[in-house]
């Protein structure tokens, strides 16, 4: 809550009136939802079967993926969230005779996982067991497919779990995922990517399990659908689980919805997360942009981004800058697309694919009186790198560790086989890391620069921020008022002497381009 000024309270309190009422901070967007009723919509055609992708190999854990062309992109309006909430009820439940604690029970004594995850384009089944166990493992992954039961009892407990998960994990204790999430609302205002994938308080209350059940009928088909096997699997398998899931078909099937562009926007723009109880300052920014994994300029944007900001990494010179030399946060990173880091690692998701892509830098949460500097930090780099470009050095320098840390995200035949799925999705007529190699290889520094500032264009940031302090912080970054930046420990005279221009570097960000949204209104609808 943002409490009125020491003037204003007093005399409230003096005349005898009630405390004035909190501040009433604007909506991210005011339409209402609608009834359920989409719009007419323009759809692709379905396949005729699905995409088949089998790895047979040595590795004793047999893996299964089966990857639907149907994310948060196809909820209705109305009822965001029931593409997750489709999906999980039918992973988290009950499948074919057996309810969730049979199917749990069953799962149990193999050391077979078998989970659903929705993201944004895709949503993507995956099964792992060891190869002993992978015919007794297969009729309950295929039952989870075709057959689930899709309960009552099971859509509720999902409900309140998905639900717990927007509102207190999300919005209560995450404050990194939600300043993502927030820029994604802001780049994709009115799209359908601007929701969450976990959907919206309003979406999730609408949705009845009868919604669910219908809307696995229209977009989990097996038109929609790549099947991948990887690992010593019995050779029979992989085309069983073609055969199966090709038969999700039905009348109600329908094709990927596709996608309007995303409005443009030429000027800087600031979205603030009002949440008092925020004791760091999350930032994300970034824009879209129209290169995906099949693009020519792909890997040079790719390369740009490890050398401005590789995941988790220090060769980035964001890192160096902010947390090197200044050591005002954990890390600041950079990527040429949408990353959803997998688990604990480095390394992002596969089955993760988009048809329309943003870049984008995170800065790992500040503390509040560091954060004005470090988003000054970060895009001065940002347009000193599209201005002044990479030399030769920065581009072998990048392209030594580039060429061998992306074979990294090949590590496990799981991976691999998401990877190849992913290069089916993007129609690419290479694997990933054969493709990111062969383009590192041609860029000379005129022509990764020249790709630099064809796509990356810092006039047209967006920037998402979660902080307690949002009017003050709204103020500053409006007015361009100086940062000035203390230390606790002795720093060199060049950071010294580089600070005093990042203090007063114009971000040139309009007030009325910026937005203080409260927490509890984020995603609410």
């Amino acid at each position: 809550m943002i409490r009125a000024s020491g003037f204003a309270l007093l005399f409230a309190l003096g005349c005898g009136s009630t405390p004035p009422a909190p501040r009433e901070y604007p909506r991210l967007t005011d339409e209402e939802p609608s009834d359920g009723a989409a719009p007419a919509l323009t759809r692709e055609p379905l396949r005729e079967q699905p995409l088949v992708i089998a790895q047979r190999g040595a590795s004793p854990i047999v893996t299964f993926r089966v990857v639907f062309d149907a994310g948060s992109a196809e909820d209705d309006p109305g009822r965001e969230g029931i593409t997750t909430l489709t999906a999980r009820t039918m992973a988290e439940g009950g499948a074919g005779e057996l309810s969730f604690a049979e199917l749990s029970e069953r799962l149990y004594p193999m050391a077979a996982s078998l989970s659903a995850r929705v993201s944004r384009d895709q949503t993507v089944f995956v099964g792992q067991v060891h190869r002993d166990h992978a015919e007794a493992f297969y009729p309950l992954f295929r039952d989870v497919l075709v057959r689930p039961r899709m309960t009552d009892e099971d859509f509720a407990r999902v409900r309140q779990q998905v639900r717990t998960a927007l509102t207190v994990d999300l919005r209560g204790a995450d404050d990194e995922s939600l300043g993502k999430q927030a820029l994604q609302a802001l780049l994709y205002e009115g799209h359908p990517f601007a929701h969450p994938e976990l959907g919206t308080e309003g979406g999730l209350s609408r949705i009845r399990v009868d919604d669910v059940r219908a809307h696995r009928a229209r977009v989990f088909c097996g038109g929609r659908a790549t099947v991948g096997i990887a690992g010593d699997y019995p050779e029979a398998l992989a085309a069983e689980l073609a055969r199966d899931v090709g038969r999700l078909a039905s009348r109600a099937c329908v094709g990927r919805r596709a996608l309007p562009a995303p409005a443009a926007s030429e000027a800087p723009r600031v979205l603030i997360v009002h949440k008092p109880s925020a004791r760091a300052t999350a930032v994300s920014m970034g824009f879209p942009i129209e290169v995906t994994r099949e693009h020519p300029d792909y890997p040079a944007l790719v390369l740009a981004a490890a050398w401005l900001g590789q995941h988790r990494q220090f060769i980035g010179r964001l890192m160096q800058a902010i947390r090197g030399q200044r050591g005002l946060n954990y890390g600041d990173f950079a990527y040429a697309e949408h990353f959803t880091q997998e688990g604990w690692s480095r390394y992002p998701l596969p089955n993760d694919a988009r048809r329309q892509q943003y870049f984008s830098i995170w800065l790992r949460p500040l503390r509040p009186e560091t954060a004005h500097f470090a988003i000054r930090a970060a895009v001065r780099e940002l347009r000193r790198m599209v201005r002044e470009g990479l030399t030769a050095e920065d581009l072998a320098h990048a392209r030594g560790f580039a060429a061998e840390y992306y074979a990294l995200y090949l590590q496990t035949a799981s991976r691999r086989l998401g990877y190849a799925m992913d290069d089916a999705f993007y129609g690419a007529d290479a694997a990933y890391l054969e493709r990111l190699r062969a383009g590192w290889a041609a860029l000379t520094a005129e022509s990764l620069n020249a790709a630099i500032r064809r796509h990356l264009d810092p006039d047209r940031l967006a920037i998402a921020i979660v902080a307690a302090q949002s009017e003050p912080l709204a103020d500053a970054l409006a007015s361009d008022a100086p940062s000035p930046i203390t230390y606790d420990a002795e720093v060199p005279a060049e950071v010294l002497e580089e600070d005093r221009a990042i203090v007063g570097f114009p971000l040139g960000i309009a007030r009325e381009r910026v937005r203080i949204v409260r927490v509890e209104d984020m995603f609410a609808r």
